[in-house]
């Protein structure tokens, strides 16, 4: 993303939905988009691999429902924001403090979607006196450096050998973002080719696989840094202490996922230290596109609890 003068925040809102931009330091910004509740408890929602800002509209109607502000970033690389010069999880928490802080978000929740995940649960990690609760919907987990007999080989080559040839990443990632641009419905076939049953049901929904195409496509709008950036550190061995993340949190699982290492999930919520676990019977890794309203349901139900207590 070019560089923008001066610091700044930038916001449009209509209808409850608003686009921004935010600087985080040393010209790098974040773009972000609104949804849910014109005034409620801040949810800051973390799209997957790749994805957008886009991946929430689904979530709208609901977070205005249940008083939810649902702020959802691009994340490094992808849509408008920028790339970082050296990523890493713990540098992640450090700018989402910076575009907290731009934002005036005393206290938030988080949502981890997929590759969202280890990013939503650095920034619990590194500030958990600010975050009320962490929500992670299948989410890729800690997998280098770890013994697991449970991997299947396909996800040992991507999050191994694959993971660690950023240039490799880069031509897979190169072809999904040509064929979508000329053929958006052939590129989430191909992108859907090892997806559970349950996951083909849940795109057959309304309007849910043209939904994911266009957040897909805003995200590799400006090249495939974001992924290729993604796959680095899902790789590698993560900078942070989940230890120190004390606050709520909970993983929903589908037993049937093929997208992310059910194992190494299960991994990450055993290292949460206040983490349940919900494992989906028969579900696949695109549940949370019909059941928004159990994780911010969830979420509301924790806001509302430290309400009470303050």
């Amino acid at each position: 993303m070019r560089a923008m003068p001066g610091p700044r925040i930038e916001t449009a809102r209509v209808g409850g939905v608003g686009d921004g931009v935010v600087e985080v330091g040393e010209g790098r910004y974040i773009s972000f988009r609104a949804f849910g509740a014109d005034v409620g408890h801040p949810l800051v929602a973390l799209h997957g691999t790749p994805g957008s800002r886009l991946k929430f509209l689904a979530a709208h109607h609901v977070a205005r429902e249940l008083g939810i502000r649902v702020i959802a970033p691009d994340r490094w690389g992808y849509g408008a924001t920028s790339a970082h010069p050296a990523p890493s999880l713990s540098r992640f928490a450090r700018d989402l403090g910076q575009f907290a802080d731009r934002l005036r978000l005393e206290r938030f929740s988080l949502l981890g979607v997929s590759g969202g995940g280890p990013y939503a649960s650095a920034v619990a990690t590194e500030m958990p006196a600010r975050v009320v609760a962490l929500a992670l919907a299948a989410p890729v987990g800690p997998i280098a450096g770890e013994t697991d007999d449970e991997i299947t080989p396909f996800h040992r080559l991507c999050f191994g050998a694959l993971a660690q040839n950023p240039a490799t990443v880069a031509v897979v990632f190169r072809a999904f973002r040509a064929m979508l641009g000329v053929a958006p419905e052939v590129g989430m076939r191909m992108a859907m080719l090892r997806v559970a049953d349950a996951d083909r049901r849940v795109l057959r929904g309304d309007d849910v696989a043209a939904r994911l195409g266009e957040a897909f496509i805003e995200g590799l709008r400006p090249g495939v840094v974001g992924p290729v950036t993604d796959l680095t550190l899902f790789g590698a061995p993560w900078d942070i202490d989940l230890a120190r993340a004390e606050v709520p949190a909970r993983i929903w699982l589908g037993s049937v996922d093929q997208n992310v290492p059910r194992s190494a999930a299960r991994r990450l919520a055993n290292r949460l230290p206040r983490c349940d676990l919900v494992e989906l019977a028969g579900e696949g890794h695109l549940w949370v596109a019909g059941n928004y309203r159990t994780v911010l349901a969830w979420v509301a139900s924790q806001a509302k609890a430290i309400e009470k207590l303050s």
